[in-house]
């Protein structure tokens, strides 16, 4: 298999500001590196466990807050860690003073982002020993170390300009501080966009011949704004930290489709407008303390939205004459309360020990509207109440028999009550043990590998238990309550490699999944729905290699991705196939070069993700897009050290494609075969932007 593969807030403020070096290392911080290659290539200090690169690191970058610095931080990318149970499984592998962020709503990059860049002392790369027993289950942490600051801020203000000669704006602000013990910080952003995203659709029969296409002009608009805030200050001993967001998100497209015959004469058009907007809240407070010998650590999380989906569709004829109409309201209300509590020790020099419990409850009520003419069909499932209470206890252990080595084990229990109410009534009760063992040693100074053996729970979306029209797509996405999460051994081999300016993280991963989610055929509703369809595996190479590039003066290539071999027996079918909506690879590549003289930097970027397949019961569906290429340039030429940057987006005009194939060749009593049939038809689809290259200009500075 693998043969084939290869072949084919503001955090949490904590407690711990400037923290002192990690053991092993010198605790001696040598004088800023001066912007050359040799030294922006190498930490400047490090550990078995721990490679640090202080602020001098990254000053040829020119930074203007900490996501600028965390981009150039060789062999590291951010993992949000979205597809994880739990608090710590969902944030991801960002910790600010060694705390997680007490958030789940806020994106890394927008914390990150609200981080001044004088504010940071240095970054930190955790592995082995440092992230023992972590429950995000991320092999590699990144530390992002503060100092105290009587105050500072960032600003970023800009605009993108597509087709439409509109510009669509964009910013964002925050500042932070601290005033004796009391930290703080408050922060805003807006964001647009305006892109237009025609392309057509092309039909055949199931023997090839040319059948008509359908022209899909579309009009996009996207709006989105936050206001976040957090504090820390000194409690009972400790410190309690807080944090806050609201957020609010808005979408609107005209889908207008025009219907052609293989002659080119007008048959129909189906006129759609759509709209979509979500607004919430989410507060998270942190409280840490010692006691005694044992550092305690207490989480609360609280979020709340409510999302809003309006849809209208008319159906006309060649003529223009109305035939039909459909109409689709959607209402969600959705929330999460999180309360967490650990505590750990040091057992000696060489061992650590922590011990926590973590509870959850989860929400999500659906209110479905319908209406049209003909009547549109009752959906199954589109009413209905998810209500999710879960638990979970968990201890870690982390030795280190040498300097060299460390070996780290974990054990977790969790179970889970869902429980629905309205279109279904039911309860589902499941419970998981959840062990890990890692081994880790160290090499040849910064040289790091691991083999690690554990079992994982997988996330379940709440939207996947609802039921709702696609009409754009003529299919019904069905909610299944049956929906349980997928389990997997994984087995996993690691390496992090730094020679000579050089930073190589690679990591080979095997799964055997049971309970794969997928999707599923349900008779009795008539449609397709998320679903469990049996035992899977999945073999996985993941690559992260970043160098200097030789001469070419303060240039650096930067090479991250994955391929992906996925292998499942279709429940439908009875034969092998890959595993529904998992791309088979990704690649992002980018190159930078840094003229700390001229006070410029200039750059590209290409992002390419390979295609992945839905397995619907009558229809193989095909999505692959790109790839997206991008040149900057960027200047701090500028008074007070302002920074310009301009892109030139999508400069190879990349376009969407979809690859529709239907089976819908009749069974003999009424019904169809599916895809155990011929094939009966084909759709093709295609997209490209209005506009490319598309032109992005943010100006950005601190204060």
């Amino acid at each position: 298999m693998l043969g084939r593969m290869m072949a084919s807030a503001l955090a949490l403020t904590g407690m711990a500001y400037a923290q002192a070096p990690g053991e092993g290392e010198t605790g001696v911080t040598p004088p800023d590196c001066l912007p050359t290659p040799q030294c922006a290539a190498a930490p400047v200090q490090s550990s078995a466990d721990r490679v640090v690169y202080d602020a001098g690191f990254f000053r040829q970058y020119n930074p203007s807050n900490a996501l600028d610095m965390v981009r150039q931080t060789p062999g590291f990318a951010l993992n949000g860690g979205d597809d994880r149970r739990g608090f710590s499984g969902a944030v991801g592998n960002l910790l600010i003073d060694g705390l997680r962020p007490s958030t789940k709503s806020q994106s890394l990059d927008g914390i990150l982002s609200r981080i001044p860049a004088n504010q940071v002392v240095r970054v930190e790369i955790l592995r082995g020993a440092a992230v023992a027993g972590d429950a995000s289950g991320q092999s590699t942490l990144l530390n992002i170390v503060r100092t105290p600051s009587a105050g500072s801020g960032v600003w970023e203000a800009g605009f993108e300009l597509t087709s439409r000669d509109v510009p669509a704006p964009r910013g964002e602000i925050s500042y932070s501080g601290r005033n004796g013990n009391v930290e703080y910080g408050v922060g805003a952003s807006i964001y647009s966009q305006y892109r237009d995203l025609p392309g057509w659709r092309a039909f055949y029969d199931g023997a090839g011949a040319y059948a008509g296409r359908t022209e899909t002009p579309s009009p996009r608009d996207t709006r989105e704004g936050a206001v976040n805030g957090n504090i820390a200050f000194p409690l009972a001993g400790g410190r309690l930290s807080a944090t806050g967001q609201i957020d609010g998100f808005r979408f609107h497209a005209d889908n207008d489709f025009y219907r052609f015959d293989a002659a080119d004469n007008p048959v129909g058009a189906h006129l759609q407008d759509f709209t979509e907007e979500n607004v919430g809240f989410e507060v998270g407070v942190n409280y840490d303390r010692d006691l005694g010998p044992w550092s305690m650590a207490l989480i609360g999380l609280v979020n709340r939205s409510r999302y809003d989906s309006d849809e209208v569709n008319s159906f006309h004829d060649g003529a223009g004459t109305l035939t039909g109409a459909f109409l689709q309201d959607i209402r969600q209300e959705s929330g999460e309360t999180i309360a967490r509590g650990t505590l750990a020790r040091p057992i000696g020099a060489r061992q650590r020990i922590e011990f926590g419990a973590e509870a959850a409850f989860n929400s999500l009520d659906q209110e479905l509207d319908v209406g049209g003419s003909p009547p549109p069909p009752v959906f199954a499932n589109a009413n209905v109440l998810i209500e999710e209470e879960r638990a979970e206890l968990f201890g870690s252990h982390s030795f280190r028999p040498a300097d060299n080595w460390s070996i780290d084990t974990r054990l977790a229990w969790e179970t889970s009550t869902f429980t629905f109410t309205g279109d279904t009534n039911q309860e589902v009760e499941l419970s998981y043990w959840k062990p890990s063992l890692q081994i880790s040693r160290t090499f040849a100074g910064n040289n790091q590998v691991r083999a690690r053996i554990y079992r994982d729970v997988g996330q379940i979306d709440f939207g996947d238990f609802v039921s709702a029209a696609s009409t754009a797509d003529a299919i019904i996405s069905g909610g299944n309550p049956d929906l349980v999460p997928q389990t997997s051994w994984i087995a996993e081999l690691g390496a992090d490699l730094r020679y000579n300016g050089a930073a190589l993280s690679l990591t080979l991963s095997h799964h055997q999944i049971t309970d794969v989610a997928d999707v599923v055929y349900i008779p009795a509703a008539g449609f397709d729905a998320p679903g469990n369809i049996g035992d899977g595996e999945v073999t996985r190479l993941d690559v992260n290699f970043s160098t200097p590039v030789p001469l070419i003066p303060g240039g650096r290539l930067t090479i991250e991705g994955y391929l992906r071999d996925t292998e499942v027996t279709d429940p439908f079918t009875g034969r092998q196939r890959i595993i529904s909506f998992a791309p088979e690879s990704q690649l992002e590549i980018s190159f930078r070069q840094d003229l700390p003289d001229l006070r410029f930097s200039w750059g590209v970027e290409v992002f390419k993700e390979g295609e992945f397949q839905a397995y619907r019961f009558n229809e193989i569906d095909t999505n692959e897009e790109g790839p997206w290429v991008d040149l900057f340039v960027e200047t701090t030429a500028l008074p007070n050290n302002a920074k310009l940057r301009v892109w030139a987006a999508n400069i190879f005009d990349g376009d969407v494609r979809r690859d529709r194939r239907f089976f819908n060749e009749p069974d003999g009593s009424g019904g169809i075969l599916g895809r155990r049939g011929a094939n009966t038809s084909r759709e093709l689809r295609r997209r490209q932007f209005a506009s490319a290259p598309w032109l992005i200009v943010e100006l950005s500075g601190s204060f």
